[in-house]
């Protein structure tokens, strides 16, 4: 299927930022005089976004990697643009380096992963900053959910390395262990040059995670991170080239737009991972599947919350005001969407929503209360002027404001947090929000609920990215999860569960494809070799295997083969007890000696 540049060049240019697929604006390109900032004097900047057919300059001066420094400074945000000349050599030599197999030792891997935990420890502040410049969120926000979940990952990857790429020894059965002796194993192996494209709404979280994942199985990576968030994309751009956390030939960073992002895509590279929207989404993979090349996608969706009669309605109106706002003004594809209210626990919970909003994210609040002049309290800023206004649009003459609507501030990336109900035909139910919107549908009872999103979403294979019920009751959790596919789910809780890298996070439908984090991220990164080792080189007719395997063929090794093809049905069982017989075997038969040798006493005693 021929790949249309021009229609991935629009979409594409939507889809890296991971915005709703109806968003669909070109990322205007401004230059400013850049000032420095420190802990002491303040930023003054706007967003510089250039191409040149020039290397990229440093951003980051050597003293700014020092964590011991009291004035750790912050690039000034100019993004150079690789040239699309260079991309293809880029690749090449991606390509070339690895076809050294210098990735694949233990040691290397681990001093990779180690690097990337002193780029965040020796940078946390600058990093930090960036969040606050690129989003508008308090160090709060950078703390719980960019940096301290970053370095609980690398830890976890640290120390089970070993183990992940250690071969495993798997049973071998008939007729494939016919000439015994025979050994079966699994070996970890690197699929190679890895595509990663990460977008602007977690820009560090999102880009590290699938780079540690894949560096760990031992990839060589090009990395491509969103150019809307210019300030965190200039600093990990230096950090990840400058070679004093990496080896710069394990990470290939390509910056730019549209047209940047689709030369990548031109390339055939041996695994993709993608995070981004649905639409985009069909492009990677359409790409891809030109080279048969495995995609890992991380898209979005609506992601419903049910609120049944027998909720904890005060405890579920806190959190879910908490995961719709705090969570990057809604602005991330785990956000609380819409809820499903029953309707006999409606107005108690809408009024306990409201008071957690007032609660959490006062009017107050909305002028800043950080102490930095571009931030706006706990509830941060759209990433765009643009995307700003197309949040806002969203609550039109469908909707019924019941909570907010106001104090939007879109030349400034704000918009006010907002609840609204809304129906089936509501301009808010139509694509995902991406904003701190909440729109509330009122249903009659829960199985009303359960059939609300099958008709709307799920016969339309429109599957939610997270499942988020509500109630204390176990046959209703029990009933909402058989009835309702989703990539994650969890239950009296909203966001944190995606946090847990000892679970496997991925979409299902148009939410995304495969999955990843901890271990199964190494597994995605990874191709699973299976060996079969044989030992025996018999080329004897005595030999039952070589008698079996060779023509000319008759009845009776027709008879024989199966006959021992029903040798599998006996060893599962022995394989069940062989653990207890590893204990009883050895005192069985010094039991068996010790009554020999009081028997051979007695004979000699006795005559």
């Amino acid at each position: 299927m021929k790949f249309v540049a021009s229609s991935a060049s629009l979409l594409i240019s939507v889809g890296l930022s991971n915005l709703s697929p109806s968003l669909a604006f070109n990322c205007r390109r401004t230059s400013a005089i850049i000032g420095r900032f420190t802990s002491t004097k303040r930023y003054h900047a706007a967003t510089m976004m250039t191409r040149s057919d020039s290397s990229s300059t440093s951003l980051l001066s050597s003293s700014n990697n020092n964590s011991n420094s009291n004035e750790e400074t912050v690039p000034s945000p100019s993004l150079t643009y690789t040239p699309i000349s260079s991309i293809s050599p880029l690749i090449t030599e991606a390509r070339t380096s690895y076809a050294t197999h210098f990735t694949h030792p233990y040691q290397f891997r681990l001093a990779q992963l180690d690097g990337i935990e002193r780029l965040i420890r020796d940078n946390y502040s600058a990093l930090s900053k960036t969040i606050n410049l690129d989003l508008g969120q308090g160090s709060m926000y950078a703390e719980a959910f960019e940096l301290t979940g970053m370095l609980g990952r690398i830890s976890y990857a640290k120390s089970n390395l070993r183990q992940w790429m250690t071969t495993q020894s798997v049973p071998t059965p008939f007729p494939v262990n016919l000439n015994m002796p025979v050994h079966s194993q699994l070996t970890p192996y690197p699929r190679g040059v890895a595509l990663i494209i990460s977008p602007w709404n977690l820009p560090i979280t999102l880009t590290l995670t699938p780079l540690l994942e894949a560096i760990a199985a031992g990839n060589v990576c090009v990395l491509k991170m969103s150019e809307k968030c210019v300030h965190t994309t200039s600093l990990l751009t230096e950090l990840l080239s400058s070679g004093k956390y990496l080896d710069q030939r394990v990470v290939k960073v390509v910056n730019g737009e549209a047209e940047e992002a689709t030369e990548l895509l031109r390339h055939r590279f041996d695994v993709v991972s993608y995070t981004g929207g649905e639409k985009v989404g069909r492009i990677v993979n359409e790409a891809a599947a030109k080279h048969l090349t495995p995609t890992l996608l991380e898209l979005g969706g609506k992601n419903p919350v049910f609120v049944t009669k027998n909720a904890d309605i005060a405890c579920a109106a806190m959190r879910i005001a908490w995961g719709k706002v705090t969570g990057n003004a809604g602005q991330l594809c785990i956000s609380p969407d819409y809820c499903l209210v029953e309707e006999s626990v409606k107005e108690e919970f809408v009024e306990a929503l409201c008071k957690a909003m007032d609660e959490f994210y006062p009017v107050s609040s909305y002028s800043g209360n950080n102490g930095d002049d571009n931030s706006r309290g706990d509830v941060g800023k759209m990433i765009s002027v643009e995307h700003a206004e197309r949040v806002v649009s969203m609550v039109d003459s469908t909707c019924n404001v019941i909570y907010g609507g106001k104090h939007h501030d879109t030349k400034e990336r704000f918009v006010a947090p907002t609840i609204v109900e809304a129906t089936a035909d509501s301009t808010v139910m139509k694509d995902e929000i991406f904003g701190p919107i909440l729109a509330i549908v009122t249903v009659p009872d829960l199985d009303s609920a359960i059939e609300y999103v099958q008709t709307n979403f799920s016969s339309k294979g429109k599957h939610p990215l997270n499942l988020y019920l509500f109630t204390k009751s176990k046959k209703e959790q029990q009933q909402i999860m058989n009835a309702i596919p989703s990539g994650t789910c969890a239950v009296n809780d909203v966001i944190k569960h995606s946090a847990n890298y000892y679970v496997p996070f991925g979409g299902i439908g148009t939410s995304g494809l495969g999955a990843y984090y901890g271990k199964f991220g190494f597994d995605f990164f990874s191709h699973y070799r299976g060996s079969l080792l044989v030992k025996n080189h018999s080329t004897s007719k005595l030999d039952p295997a070589v008698w079996m395997q060779f023509p000319p063929y008759n009845d009776k090794k027709i008879f024989a083969f199966r006959s021992l093809s029903k040798l599998p049905l006996i060893f599962g069982p022995l394989k069940r007890i062989a653990p207890v017989a590893k204990v009883l075997l050895p005192v069985a038969l010094g039991g068996l000696l010790f009554w020999a040798g009081i028997m051979v006493e007695r004979l000699k005693y006795f005559g």
